[in-house]
């Protein structure tokens, strides 16, 4: 009985969001209420529901939740490879797309670095280096099994990290598409897209077919994407009333000072990209209101890869950046760039790493000019090469943490520390990644003046 009148209140929250749609309430608060009813109604499960009730709930949730994800996945291919292509064969003369590239990864190294150093400050600033009571948790049996884990993962020397990136080149197009291989699909994307751009002007009328072919193609999934993109306040519903079902109260308490610190370390990174909006001469306050879906969307699924055709969504139609720096820009900040996973966590784990060390009787000082030299190289480059997918930021900060010459069994010891809140960080992680990336298509638009002000100052639906 109180399974069905779960899964019916469920039902009437998913009626409400409707509803709101019908009323034309704003598509950014319809996911802010979805958030807050998604809250209520998983702390409600956690709380007064038995667990094997929930059990079989959720398999009806996770299926709304599910469609929703895999929707979005299922879009990341054809998003990138189409986009891509379309905008290559359209570049004038006078387009340089290599530069484009170039100036884009630069922006992602300099505020990976920016965003490693926030980090370092703030995780000294509240004294990271002791938050860890190695007598409570170094003999805990499961951070030898974390240890073990991290063993398996093999080498992660800058040699085997650079090898590991270059496995991302295709050996097939359609195993590229087929594994969502987003530097695979760029690739094959650059080369077809470059190609039809020369042939063109040999074999003008043969061209004409595929470009129109690609045309009406781009047309197809800008429609299939904006309505997958609705389906939004459903899929954040079911994912915030999972989050919260399944963890109860601890999902908000347990180590509530690193949550804390985390979360005000992502808002001070978030300050730094506004303040380069305002230096840049973009509106910070419209910048951050107009990128509030692609946020929504990244802190409800933890991915920055399903998030893909909601960012680019957003930043063409919100925030006014050329279509093209749109979707190379976002593109690369499903694998790169990424400020939280790939900067901020990985300094986070280095600082805890050494506190453990040096509690265990080694000697390590995280200030010496070498030791800092290397973590922020080894920062910059773990960075690279990350999926866009929920819990990769450990496997960043693994790769940074081994480069600095961290144990297995202090890394498995920090791991075991931040397990229980790693989700809920990881939420706000995914954020702040697609705002960086957000940040960085739309500073490379503007200076490159291709930014459109009139759809960025336009008031949003």
């Amino acid at each position: 009985m109180a399974e069905i009148l779960a899964l019916s209140i469920f039902i009437l929250l998913l009626w409400i969001l409707n509803q709101l749609s019908k009323r034309k309430i704003k598509f950014h608060y319809r996911n802010l209420t979805a958030i807050f009813l998604g809250i209520l109604m998983g702390w409600a499960l956690y709380s007064f529901l038995p667990k094997e009730s929930y059990a079989e709930l959720r398999h009806y949730i996770k299926s709304i939740s599910n469609i929703y994800i895999r929707s979005l996945k299922f879009m990341i291919v054809p998003i990138v490879f189409i986009s891509i292509t379309h905008t290559l064969i359209h570049l004038d003369n006078n387009s340089n797309v290599g530069q484009k590239f170039g100036r884009i990864i630069l922006y992602f190294v300099i505020s990976v670095t920016c965003a490693a150093g926030i980090g370092l400050f703030m995780a000294s600033m509240f004294n990271f280096d002791t938050i860890i009571d190695v007598s409570k948790i170094s003999s805990e049996n499961i951070s030898q099994g974390y240890a073990n884990r991290i063993e398996s993962l093999s080498d992660a020397s800058l040699g085997n990290v650079i090898y590991g990136f270059t496995q991302n080149i295709p050996t097939s197009i359609f195993d590229a598409f087929s594994k969502n291989n987003i530097i695979g699909t760029l690739i094959i994307a650059l080369l077809i897209g470059s190609s039809i751009k020369r042939m063109k002007v040999k074999k003008a009328q043969e061209m004409s077919r595929v470009i129109s072919a690609i045309d009406s193609a781009k047309l197809i999934v800008n429609s299939m994407t904006m309505t997958i993109i609705k389906l939004t306040p459903y899929g954040v519903l079911a994912l915030m009333t999972m989050a919260v079902a399944e963890k109860g109260p601890s999902l908000f308490s347990d180590l509530a000072k690193f949550v804390s610190v985390s979360y005000l370390t992502m808002a001070v990174i978030i300050g730094m990209h506004l303040l380069v909006q305002f230096l840049n001469g973009v509106n910070p306050f419209k910048h951050f209101n107009n990128l509030i879906p692609a946020l929504i969307t990244g802190f409800s699924t933890q991915s920055s890869g399903a998030t893909l055709p909601v960012t680019i969504d957003t930043l063409e139609n919100r925030n006014g950046v050329d279509t093209e720096t749109a979707n190379i820009a976002a593109s690369l900040g499903t694998t790169m760039g990424m400020n939280a996973c790939g900067a901020m966590w990985p300094v986070f784990m280095i600082v805890l790493s050494v506190g453990v060390t040096n509690a265990m009787g080694g000697q390590m000082d995280l200030y010496s000019p070498s030791v800092l030299i290397t973590m922020f190289i080894s920062v910059v480059i773990s960075s690279f090469g990350i999926a866009g997918l929920p819990g990769t930021a450990s496997f960043a900060a693994i790769t940074a943490m081994t480069i600095m010459g961290i144990s297995a069994e202090v890394m498995g010891i920090v791991l075991t520390f931040v397990l229980s809140v790693d989700s809920l960080i990881d939420m706000g992680r995914t954020a702040t990644n697609i705002f960086g990336v957000s940040s960085a298509a739309t500073f490379i638009s503007k200076i490159d003046g291709g930014m459109d002000m009139k759809i960025f100052n336009k008031e949003n639906q």
